[in-house]
């Protein structure tokens, strides 16, 4: 058996010259050299490959990073916008706020706190059906049914948003409850003229001299005259308690409005409403008329009374100031 070369004989033909060419190398120093390339090879293969991995690497966190700018950009603009929405909502809050100052200040009511710069607490809270007038004056306190005020809170705004929303709710809807109970009581409040036509007031409440007897008595109504068969409508909301031919007024009807408060309608032509039936504010109830022995031209007798007794129905047609009706200087009843 041969012994193995510590050599490496390498040997090659030049074009040239025709020669055959030797080169004699040790195996170690090939084998270094041939593990030195291979090494070198894989080396670069390897950092090749790290190289591309890294590149596209990179890339995709250039990708993340541009979608994550995207992203915030995005919520920072849905955050300007909720707070512009938070700021319009609170303003609006402020606004509704004071508005409901303003309606507690139009009921009576008190308000614990400022509901802002614009508004002031004497402002009234608008005008109803019948004008900016104070139904309370025309008659007592104590006989209008009225639910308890309730309670107000301060303005809960230092508190999140939804509890200011809430509280602000919770409030409107006690003053809605609060003004539909003053609504049916206002409604039963004899406060318009129950002649809805041309007329004039022939007589007034109080003391005068009769025209019948010449001798001084007292009248415990008002005389409104006008043409036959004019309507009469109630003022107010009622019902109808008596409705009777009367010797000396006639025809007669009377509606109770509740609270203690009753209106009285004498000399009418034609009763258009029923014993029991329940009336509306402007519902037409009669026609004017010149029935009974106290009458001496088409005229209808107004009465008022509260509890009872008689009072002057002129406090009780706050429309009176609309239109001039004069007074006549006859004394027709």
């Amino acid at each position: 058996m041969p012994a193995k070369s510590d050599t490496v004989i390498v040997t090659w033909r030049s074009r040239a010259s025709g020669e055959w060419n030797r080169l004699t190398l040790g195996r170690r120093l090939v084998l270094a050299g041939a593990g030195l390339v291979l090494a070198s090879v894989t080396l670069g293969v390897v950092a090749g490959a790290t190289a591309l991995r890294l590149h596209q690497e990179n890339a995709r966190l250039h990708q993340r990073v541009a979608a994550l700018e995207g992203e915030r950009d995005a919520l920072a603009a849905r955050v300007q916008a909720a707070q512009d929405e938070i700021a319009r909502a609170r303003e609006g809050l402020e606004r509704v706020r004071a508005e409901e100052a303003k309606i507690r200040s139009w009921l009576g009511l008190e308000v614990e706190e400022a509901p802002g710069p614009e508004t002031r607490a004497d402002e009234p809270g608008g005008k109803g059906s019948l004008g900016d007038v104070d139904l309370r004056s025309v008659a007592p306190a104590d006989r209008t049914t009225e639910a308890e005020a309730p309670g107000a809170d301060a303005l809960p705004f230092p508190l999140g948003l939804g509890d200011a929303a809430r509280s602000l709710a919770d409030d409107l809807e006690d003053l809605a409850r609060l003004v539909e109970a003053r609504r049916r009581s206002w409604d039963a409040i004899p406060a318009i003229s129950p002649v809805d036509g041309e007329h004039w007031i022939s007589s007034g409440f109080g003391w005068r001299r009769s025209p019948f007897t010449g001798k001084r008595e007292f009248h415990n109504g008002v005389d409104m005259a006008g043409r036959a068969g004019t309507p009469i409508v109630a003022p107010a909301d009622g019902k109808v308690v008596r409705v009777v031919r009367d010797a000396a007024l006639g025809r007669t009807l009377t509606i109770d409005h509740g609270n203690g408060i009753r209106t009285i309608y004498g000399h009418l032509q034609k009763v258009l409403v029923k014993r029991g039936q329940r009336v509306k504010r402007g519902e037409q109830i009669a026609t004017m008329g010149s029935t009974g022995r106290r009458s001496t031209g088409p005229h209808v007798h107004y009465a008022v009374k509260v509890d009872g007794k008689f009072v002057n129905p002129w406090h009780y047609m706050l429309d009176r100031n609309r239109t001039a009706y004069p007074v006549a200087q006859s004394t027709t009843r």
